[in-house]
C-alpha cells in the first residue's frame, strides 16, 4: 500500500470507495429476508462516495436497495435480470432424474419436505456424488438443475422437466447480483460481460467513470466465480471453478488496462492469497496474483484480516479464513482503509446475527503527487589556460 499521508493533507482525499458482498442469496445464505433491511440501513449510513454491492440477487432486493439508498447514494448503476435458457426443452429427461441412484430419488429419500436453506444443505450433504455423475452424463441437465437454488423441490423439478418451456441455466433469474450506489454522479457507465465464462451464476463487471475535481476515475464492480469444490461439481466449459475464475480475471485485466486514467477494481473476486502468519488460506490464488502481476496494488493485504471468516455467525465453524474481497488500485495512492460491515444485529427469534457472510472493505483514494522535475545538469566548466603557461605543443617541440 502506498501511504502518502505525509505528502497529502486531509482535503486531498478525493474519493472513498467500499465493496461489500451482502449475502442476500435466498435459499443459500441463512436469514436473507430478515437481514435485508439491516443491510440497507448500514449502507445508508456509510460515508463512502461509491459502494459496490454484490449478491443482491432478487428483483425485490434490488428495488429495495435503490429505493432505500435514494437519499444517501442517489446515483445507481445496475442491470435488468435476464435469464439464459437451455438449448433444448426439457433440459432433463425423466430417466435422468428418477430411478435407482438418480438425483430425484436421493432428493425425495433424503431431503423430502425440506425447503430453502435446509434443502440446499441436504442436497450438498447427501446427493453431491449423484449430482457429480449427472454432470458427467448430462451436463446441460446438471447446469439447469443447479440453477434452481432457493426453489422448493417440486418447483425446481418442474422447471427442468417441463417439455414446453426451456429452463434457465443461471440461478436467481439470470441476475448478476450487482448494484453500484454513489453519492457523486456517474459519468459514463458500462457492463463487461462474462456470461460466456459463467456457470451457475451470471457473472459481469459493472463500471462507471467518476469525476472528482479534475480527475476522472474508472471504478469496476464485480463478483467472480466461486470455488465450489466440495460443495458442487463443476459442470462448465473449463477444467474447474478456479480456471473459470481466472478466465474472467484475464478478460477484466484486458478491458481495464485499456483505460488510461486512475482505475479501481473492486468486489468479491473469490480469490485469496495464502498468508500463514495471518491465518488466511489460499483460494484461486493464481487469479489474485495475476492482478498483482499486472501492476495493481491491493492495500487490504496489509490489514492481515479475512473478509470471509469462520468467526462469522453465517458461516460453518469448520470453514477457513479467506480474503476474498478486494479493491485493486492503479493510479491512486490509498489511505484510511479498513474492514467494514463486520458487526452483527439482533434478529427476532435468532439472536445476534452477522449482517452478511462476508465483511466489507473500504479505502480512501488520494492523488499521487507528480514526481519533481529533474534538476538541470550543470554545464561542464571550460578549461582556462593562463597566459604564458606552457602549451602541449611547446612541450613536444
Amino acid at each position: 500500500m502506498l501511504l502518502l499521508c505525509s505528502l497529502a493533507l486531509a482535503e486531498d482525499v478525493v474519493l472513498e470507495v467500499e465493496t461489500w458482498n451482502v449475502g442476500l442469496a435466498h435459499g443459500f445464505v441463512d436469514h436473507a429476508a430478515p437481514r435485508a433491511p439491516e443491510i440497507w440501513a448500514a449502507v445508508e449510513g456509510s460515508e463512502a462516495d461509491l459502494v459496490c454491492l454484490q449478491e443482491v440477487w432478487n428483483e425485490e432486493d434490488r428495488e429495495a436497495a435503490v429505493e432505500t439508498l435514494a437519499a444517501s447514494h442517489p446515483h445507481t448503476h445496475l442491470t435488468e435480470n435476464e435469464q439464459l435458457k437451455a438449448s433444448k426443452s426439457p433440459a432433463c429427461r425423466i430417466g435422468d432424474l428418477f430411478g435407482e441412484d438418480r438425483f430425484v430419488s436421493c432428493l425425495t429419500d433424503s431431503c423430502g419436505g425440506l425447503e430453502g436453506d435446509a434443502l440446499t444443505d441436504c442436497i450438498i450433504d447427501e446427493c453431491e456424488p449423484i449430482l457429480a455423475e449427472l454432470k458427467t452424463e448430462k451436463p446441460e441437465c446438471a447446469k439447469a438443475l443447479m440453477a434452481q437454488v432457493g426453489k422448493s423441490a417440486p418447483a425446481a423439478l418442474w422447471t427442468v422437466v417441463r417439455p414446453i418451456r426451456k429452463a434457465g441455466v443461471f440461478s436467481y433469474g439470470g441476475s448478476d447480483g450487482l448494484v453500484v450506489a454513489s453519492r457523486v454522479p456517474l459519468e459514463e457507465t458500462g457492463v463487461l460481460d462474462f456470461t460466456d465464462l459463467s456457470t451457475l451464476n451470471r457473472r459481469r463487471a459493472l463500471y462507471a467513470d467518476v469525476k472528482t475535481g479534475d480527475v476522472t476515475t474508472r471504478v469496476y464492480c464485480m463478483h467472480l466465480t466461486a470455488d465450489l469444490d466440495g460443495v458442487a461439481p463443476y459442470p462448465g466449459d473449463f477444467e474447474s471453478w478456479n480456471a473459470e475464475n481466472l478466465a474472467q480475471i484475464e478478460r477484466l485485466l484486458e478491458h481495464a488496462g485499456a483505460f488510461e486514467g486512475p482505475t479501481v477494481l473492486m468486489g468479491d473476486f473469490n480469490c485469496s492469497i495464502e498468508d500463514t502468519d495471518a491465518g488466511i488460506h489460499g483460494e484461486s490464488a493464481a487469479s489474485c496474483q495475476a492482478v498483482l502481476d499486472a501492476g495493481w496494488s491491493d492495500p487490504i493485504l496489509e490489514l492481515d484480516q479475512c473478509t470471509y471468516c469462520a468467526s462469522n455467525s453465517l458461516i460453518e465453524d469448520d470453514a477457513h479464513d479467506v480474503l476474498l474481497d478486494h479493491a485493486f488500485v492503479k493510479g491512486w495512492a490509498t489511505t484510511d482503509d479498513s474492514r467494514r460491515y463486520d458487526g452483527s444485529v439482533p434478529l427476532e427469534g435468532l439472536g445476534d446475527v452477522s449482517l452478511s457472510d462476508h465483511y466489507g472493505y473500504g479505502v480512501s483514494l488520494i492523488p499521487i503527487p507528480p514526481p519533481p522535475p529533474p534538476e538541470p545538469e550543470a554545464p561542464e566548466p571550460e578549461e582556462v589556460i593562463e597566459e604564458g603557461e606552457p602549451q602541449l605543443y611547446d612541450a613536444v617541440e
